[in-house]
């Protein structure tokens, strides 16, 4: 399966992980691997081929890593938890998708990044079957 790729732009490196976290808390996603460091040059080009326009702010921080939602499904819940950083969804069959991939080996690993321990979605699954178990009864 080909996962969807989220490239995060921001000032700096901890708010790309405060972004990540968050995807991972607030949105229910999971991150799978490590998340990487992209240069600048490949993020603008990256933003401009999915938005279909130039980037109006520089960035210092972008960082790309692999989710395990579908992209309409990831733009959706990005929309709902407003992350702390521009955060831009790239589909697996576009050409920055193969481009990326291309180049995954090369780039560096994000340090400092570890996923939160509980999620949402996990909370919740938990809260329903606790519900269940207590109708049962």
């Amino acid at each position: 399966m080909r996962n969807t790729i989220v490239l995060v732009r921001t000032d700096n490196f901890q708010k790309a992980s405060i972004a990540l976290a968050d995807l991972v808390r607030y949105g229910g996603m999971k991150i799978r691997g490590d998340p990487r460091i992209v240069p600048p040059a490949l993020s603008d080009w990256a933003f401009e081929k999915i938005s279909g326009e130039k980037p109006k702010k520089r960035f210092r921080a972008h960082v790309v890593a692999q989710i395990d939602l579908p992209p309409a499904k990831a733009i959706g819940r990005i929309m709902d938890i407003h992350p702390p950083a521009h955060i831009l969804v790239i589909p697996p069959d576009t050409e920055v998708w193969e481009e990326l991939m291309r180049l995954w080996g090369s780039f560096e690993k994000l340090r400092g990044f570890h996923p939160p321990k509980k999620t949402k979605a996990e909370e919740l699954r938990k809260k329903e079957e606790e519900e269940e178990e207590l109708e049962e009864f």
